[in-house]
């Protein structure tokens, strides 16, 4: 028995030396794969771009909206019954084409009526004209009043009236254009005197009015160029026509309207549109992109990359626009790498993961 007490207090302490054995060892592999993280360093990703001594240039900007060069509503001048007409939405008529024609038995009916009458008076007068002068009693001063007591000045004006109104009775378009048209015209439909029957529509050249600022407007000037960009990010190029001499007092703004050749109507009526004129430009140093310029404890600074190491550098602008910033600082020249996006907490010093700009 006691024999048997002994083997069983060996095992147990043999088990004992292993379970120890085995625990220190997998502490000491833990201890040696634990990464030590005071020792880790972390690096942002910072993006960057290349400076350059480009100028400056300043630009006076505005948004406007596009109005044709010339539009006039479709409005008959004399009531009638559709005989045919042009008159559908976006179809293309030339100067001189037939844009609405009436029915004109009536004004036809109305237009002899009248030259009967008229030949009636004529008549009347020259008989009457030349019993006067037979006689000896007719005098200049008498042939007014002659063509008024028989009756011819009345018809002459009633026959003038009557060929008026027949020629009412077609409406030619008077330049090329594109017809607008919100309702259907359908041949055989009465139409009402003054009634809006739709739109021409030139728009080969388009104008754009732009409000500028008093304090800018000086600055501009019939014949300079203007850039322009339409919704779509197409480009064009117009001209400043006129600059109206007066400034609104609610708003502080002129107006200055731009024309704009428009061969492919790919500016339409009513569109918006961001216009810009060049008006000056200025050098120094180095240009660099305004997104660079950073600002802490009310002064102005940029973070300069070195290898993968970023420096804080104080700065003065020297000028600015939207885009661009001009500075002149000894320890930035031309070539420079400067943070210009994800470097709002980065600190001096710092190392970090640099991306370029595309």
């Amino acid at each position: 028995m006691k024999k048997y007490m002994n083997l069983l207090l060996n095992y147990c302490l043999l088990i004992t030396v292993l379970l120890v054995t085995v625990t220190g060892c997998k502490s000491e592999d833990e201890s040696e794969n634990r990464p030590d993280l005071d020792s880790v360093e972390i690096r942002p990703e910072v993006v960057f771009d290349v400076v350059d001594d480009e100028p400056l240039q300043f630009f006076i900007e505005s948004r406007g909206v596009v109005e044709p060069a010339q539009r006039i509503q479709i409005t008959p001048r004399i009531g009638g019954f559709v005989e045919q007409h042009n008159i559908v939405e976006g179809r293309f008529v030339e100067q001189g084409y037939i844009l609405l024609e009436l029915n004109d038995d009536e004004w036809v009916n109305e237009e002899r009526q009248a030259y009967n009458e008229y030949q009636k008076a004529k008549n009347e007068y020259e008989i009457e004209s030349r019993l006067r002068n037979d006689s000896g009693s007719g005098s200049n001063g008498d042939e007014s009043l002659l063509r008024i007591t028989t009756g011819l000045a009345e018809a002459e004006l009633a026959w003038e009236r009557a060929k008026l109104n027949l020629s009412y009775a077609t409406l030619e378009a008077p330049f090329s254009g594109r017809v607008s048209a919100e309702q259907v015209v359908s041949n055989g439909a009465y139409v009402s005197a003054g009634q809006n029957l739709g739109l021409l529509i030139d728009a080969s050249r388009v104008r754009i009015r732009f409000d500028v600022l008093e304090s800018e407007i000086d600055a501009l000037e019939e014949g300079m160029a203007v850039e322009l960009t339409g919704p779509g990010g197409k480009e064009f190029e117009g001209e400043i026509i006129a600059i109206s001499p007066v400034v609104k007092t609610e708003t502080k703004t002129g107006q200055v309207l731009v024309e704009v050749e428009n061969p492919d109507y790919e500016l339409k009526s009513g569109m918006t549109v961001e216009g810009r004129v060049f008006v000056r430009s200025e050098s120094s140093k180095v240009r660099m992109p305004r997104e660079a310029l950073l600002e802490r404890d009310g002064r102005t600074l940029v973070f300069k990359l070195n290898t993968d190491e970023v420096q804080w550098i104080y700065v003065t602008p020297e000028a600015m626009n939207s885009e661009w910033v001009l500075i002149n600082h000894p320890e930035i020249a031309p070539g420079d790498t400067l943070a210009v996006d994800q470097h709002f907490s980065i600190s001096h010093q710092q190392k970090v993961v640099p991306l370029l700009v595309d």
